[in-house]
């Protein structure tokens, strides 16, 4: 007999860079008709954990979602956070009665679905034009984190998490590959980073989805998920944004030229301070994303964050965007010194000039006395 999903949901995410920073309490204000609760991961058995500086969460209404598989109707709610980011997210539920391999199509056909695209950047410009008093220093960032989050409440035969997932299909649905058999090694792998907090739920957190065992209905560790999804998008965001600067300071390097009129103020110094702006900006994130350990405090949920920094390869974008900021500080220091020496050139040929114009009166005054 094959495992049916009796109730259980899709969470479907969409993840925006809108601008520098949003101002939660001006925007709460903005959407004081549709406002929804800060981002709170309250339940029966974990301790309440509050963000700091916490999402401010907003309904977006409904909508139908067509697929192969059919039309599902969807809930859609977006959070704002002050970072600058807006996610938005789709919410499925799974009709009751679903086989897992139709579980498994659905996915896929999720994965494929230009549609989910489209009605996640409608509501995404919508929402930012109605908070953009809000948004200091608005800006469109055409990359954005997509991620889908399975929730299994109810099924037949789940009783222990750990031996329902050897009795189904988990990395086909994590892959969301209703084609291709994996390897064994690919399914082992998927299914040996199961984490749990009791013995009647379990997370398996991949780099593309996730699949929670949540027989009460918790949202906590799919906030969670969608709390570290934004900071992947910021990692991704000045990653991009320190390659841009370096690609600029190539380009002055390449120049090699400055004009007269910008002896004091040239492209060098620009570039230099507009570099140690974004150096200060990203030094704050990075702490923002160190310090998120400790305010989601419970244990479980900092394994959660964990689990989700590790999939997402926070490590190596810290590194990669550590060495562009090491790189970008020794450039922009060269150039400081270029700019400084041309400066030290210019003010002696100025100096010797003004010299020759005060020796221009005693010549002709010698000039005089000799004839």
């Amino acid at each position: 007999m094959s495992t049916t999903i009796e109730k259980g949901s899709i969470l479907i995410h969409r993840v925006f860079d809108v601008g520098g920073e949003i101002s939660l309490a001006r925007a709460e204000n903005l959407l004081s008709e549709t406002k929804g609760p800060r981002l709170k991961f309250s339940t029966n058995t974990r301790k309440a954990v509050i963000i700091k500086d916490a999402p401010l969460k907003t309904e977006l209404g409904g909508e139908t979602l067509k697929v192969p598989s059919g039309d599902f109707p969807v809930k859609i709610f977006a959070r704002l956070w002050n970072y600058g980011v807006i996610s938005i997210t789709l919410e499925l539920d799974i009709p009751p009665g679903t086989a897992w391999d139709k579980l498994i199509t659905l996915a896929a056909e999720l994965e494929a679905s230009e549609e989910v695209d489209l009605v996640a950047l409608a509501r995404k410009d919508a929402l930012k034009k109605q908070i953009l008093p809000a948004v200091a220093n608005p800006a469109d960032w055409d990359i954005f984190e997509d991620y889908i989050t399975y929730i299994v409440e109810k099924a037949s035969g789940l009783g222990d998490p750990r031996e329902f997932i050897k009795k189904v299909d988990v990395a086909a649905l994590i892959m969301a590959e209703n084609k291709e058999l994996l390897g064994e090694e690919s399914r082992s792998f998927i299914l040996d980073s199961a984490i749990q907090y009791s013995s009647s739920d379990l997370s398996i957190i991949d780099w593309n989805s996730a699949l929670l065992i949540e027989p009460e209905g918790q949202r906590d560790v799919a906030d969670v998920i969608e709390f570290s999804l934004t900071h992947l998008l910021e990692f991704r965001y000045y990653d991009e944004m320190l390659s841009r600067k370096l690609d600029e300071l190539y380009d002055a390097m390449d120049k090699k030229r400055e004009s007269v009129a910008n002896i004091f103020r040239n492209s060098y110094s620009d570039i230099a301070e507009d570099s140690s702006h974004k150096y200060m900006e990203f030094s704050e994130f990075l702490g923002r994303v160190e310090n998120s350990l400790k305010t989601v405090g419970d244990p479980y949920l900092a394994i959660v964050f964990r689990a989700s920094a590790m999939e997402f390869h926070f490590d190596d974008w810290r590194k990669s965007i550590s060495r562009k900021m090491e790189t970008l500080a020794q450039i922009s220091q060269i150039l400081h010194g270029e700019v400084n020496t041309r400066r030290s050139h210019w003010l002696e040929i100025i100096i010797i000039v003004l010299i020759g114009v005060e020796m221009v009166p005693m010549m002709i005054d010698l000039w005089r006395f000799l004839h």
